[in-house]
């Protein structure tokens, strides 16, 4: 039976690299605070990374940018991972592109995993 994980870390960056030989990943410059010059803003791009265990099965995963203010999202990215044991640690990298801010403000950062929220973390653009 599947097992939904835990969710040790979820981080916010501009990059996320994963080193093709040893696997080892680099986070390059980790943010809550975006500046941005004009709104609707251009398109953005940034990574979500996000540390799990404690999960089993082929769990699908979600990641979804929505605005505090009109509670909306403004985009959600879909991945899907499996775990083959429990005691496995899995690091999840969603490449969010072209989204656009329309205005300045409070976001929030959501790690779904079907309709169970398994992390937050407020993004403040201005």
């Amino acid at each position: 039976m599947d097992q939904i994980p835990t969710v040790i870390g979820l981080l916010i960056c501009e990059q996320a690299t994963v080193e093709q030989g040893t696997k080892n990943l680099s986070l390059i410059n980790c943010f809550t605070r975006k500046k941005i010059s004009d709104f609707p803003s251009s398109p953005q791009r940034f990574s979500v990374v996000a540390f799990l265990t404690d999960g089993f099965g082929a769990i699908p995963l979600e990641i979804a940018v929505s605005d505090l203010e009109t509670l909306d999202d403004i985009d959600r990215f879909p991945a899907t991972i499996t775990f083959k044991d429990r005691l496995q640690e899995v690091r999840v990298v969603f490449r969010v592109t072209n989204i656009s801010f329309p205005h300045k403000g409070a976001y929030d950062v959501s790690l779904f995993a079907g309709d169970n929220i398994l992390a937050q973390h407020r993004l403040h653009v201005d």
